[in-house]
């Protein structure tokens, strides 16, 4: 069904301010079964057109209302409107943009109004009174996959390979976490009926040009669809797990517990900062990741910074990518120059929505998703090809990592997102932060079958307000209350104390995650106070 609300009458007023005979044409479809388009809703619109001109007292208006079965029948459209159309020089649609657009074409002379503002494709629950969103027509139907819940239409970024990292407790960071995440309705759905196979699988990118606007398609070919890009990953390349082509897995596959850092370039062109946080972690990290537009924030991309920290500070660069902003053809021109400028590892991201970002009102892209993007990876630097087969002429060589939320609720779908990424061939994951050794190991013992190298998240609290901000805040985020506790109490002691009690709680949890975790390392997260992650590993007692 077609949803369509009616538009604000002020508008409809306007738009008909200066008309002298006016038709009202009502549809009988969808319209007026939601009761916006039907016989008596094209009355009482004549009826208000009618009064408004009253008590205005301007000009009288001729006018008539009707409504015929479908608006968007060209022939029925015809038939219906000609024993009375050319007594009117404009008419006014009650239908879906589909109608009126069939109206203005069979009568290119007349001026036709809509008086309704098309929603979407969806489904009436008239318990509830509510319209749902149900199908994008993207033309190449799922369904059969996802136990019949549409991942294009009900997950917020249209993932084919979801769940993202934006879920807790089964809803979706975007609207305020209260829409169901639908890669989680998929999974227990799928479970119910013992086909989590179909949840693993791998889905390959979708072809826009079945969807490209606007779409025409023959009659007699409605039940000969042929089949023209296969989707199973067997199909298309052999994939696997690569070299170790970065200092970073080099370390990892020589069995050394390796730390990597993280830097946040900002919204200004000054990379000084960035290169100095980049200075003091050198020779106490292998590598450091560089944020591509974190949270949905504008900021440099992340790119340059990545070079420059390598240039000016020789420290390996994780060059994050988030597959939110750009499309594959973007993604590639980037994913070449950082191997032109001698970028080896790249951390593989979907990315945060834009609604939660500094920029709400941009377009999210996601033409990829981090398995997509993972698998045109894979392509690249295995095959020397792009996705369409294309040859790479010396295609750059990099280690390709992911990252993994251990906080998911429910874990489960997680668990199977990071399989079905393992399974392209990934070299490392690093994870969100962790805040007890209890938790990691949690996470780990979850996934040690799938025999990857995971770096665990700790991310110290720069301030008291920063760990209250992430309790309250942040899906998943779990301080054990003796942590939180000591913290409080060394913050009355001052800044300092705080600081030094930072030190010691994280410099321990690090220390017991080597000791009894099969963990590879740790992700230190220390923007804007870099200067800590020293001190932690070196209280940690690791070399």
């Amino acid at each position: 069904m077609i949803i369509v609300q009616q538009k604000p009458l002020e508008e409809i007023f306007e738009n008909t301010e200066k008309l002298q005979d006016l038709l009202v044409v009502g549809c009988d479809g969808c319209a007026a079964i939601i009761q916006v388009g039907g016989e008596k809703q094209a009355e009482i619109l004549k009826t208000l057109l009618e009064m408004h001109r009253k008590i205005k007292g301007t000009n009288t208006l001729r006018i008539k209302a009707i409504s015929i079965l479908r608006q968007c029948d060209k022939q029925i459209a015809a038939s219906s409107l000609r024993p009375i159309i050319e007594d009117y020089g404009a008419l006014i649609s009650l239908a879906c943009g589909v109608g009126v657009q069939t109206l203005a074409d069979l009568y290119p002379d007349k001026l036709v109004i809509p008086a309704n503002d098309t929603k979407f494709l969806g489904m009436h629950d008239t318990k509830e009174g509510k319209f749902y969103e149900m199908c994008r027509a993207c033309g190449d139907c799922i369904l059969f996959e996802t136990g019949g819940i549409c991942p294009i239409t009900r997950c917020a970024k249209s993932l084919l390979n979801g769940p993202c990292g934006g879920q807790a407790k089964g809803k979706c960071e975007v609207g305020g976490w209260k829409k169901d995440c639908a890669w989680v309705l998929i999974y227990n759905r799928l479970k119910e009926r013992n086909r989590l196979d179909q949840f693993t699988k791998f889905r390959i990118p979708r072809d826009y040009r079945i969807s490209e606007h606007p779409r025409e398609i023959d009659g007699e070919t409605l039940i000969t669809k042929k089949t023209e890009m296969p989707r199973d990953k067997e199909q298309l390349a052999k994939i696997g797990r690569g070299k170790a082509y970065s200092e970073l897995t080099k370390q990892i596959m020589e069995g050394k517990f390796v730390f990597t850092g993280e830097l946040e370039p900002v919204k200004t062109t000054n990379l000084h900062e960035v290169i100095e946080g980049a200075k003091l972690l050198k020779g106490h990290v292998v590598a450091i990741n560089i944020t591509d537009n974190p949270t949905a924030f504008g900021y440099m991309n992340a790119l340059v910074p990545s070079y420059m920290i390598q240039r000016e500070a020789e420290v390996e660069a994780v060059y994050q990518m988030t597959t939110r902003d750009k499309n594959r053809l973007a993604l590639i021109s980037d994913v070449l120059a950082a191997g032109a400028l001698g970028i080896k590892n790249i951390l593989v991201l979907t990315g945060d929505h834009t609604v939660v970002g500094d920029t709400p009102q941009s377009k999210p892209v996601f033409d990829l998703d981090s398995a997509t993007f993972t698998y045109m990876l894979r392509k690249i630097i295995d095959e020397g090809v792009d996705l369409n087969g294309n040859k790479i002429e010396n295609p750059p060589k990099f280690s390709i990592g992911i990252a993994a939320a251990p906080n998911a609720d429910p874990l489960e779908p997680e668990i199977l997102k990071i399989e079905r990424k393992v399974k392209l061939g990934v070299d490392f994951i690093q994870t969100q932060c962790v805040y007890s050794v209890e938790q990691a190991k949690c996470f780990l013992d979850a996934v040690s079958y799938l025999k990857t190298p995971i770096l665990i998240g700790v991310a110290p609290f720069k301030s008291l307000a920063m760990m209250e901000w992430m309790i309250k805040f942040v899906p998943g985020i779990k301080v054990p209350p003796e942590v939180e506790q000591r913290l409080r109490r060394a913050k009355e002691k001052g800044k300092e104390a705080f600081q030094e009690e930072n030190v010691e709680i994280f410099g321990a949890m690090i220390r017991e995650i080597r000791k009894t975790t099969d963990a590879a390392g740790i992700h230190m997260m220390a923007v804007g106070f870099e200067w800590i992650v020293p001190k932690i590993i070196e209280r940690s007692g690791i070399a």
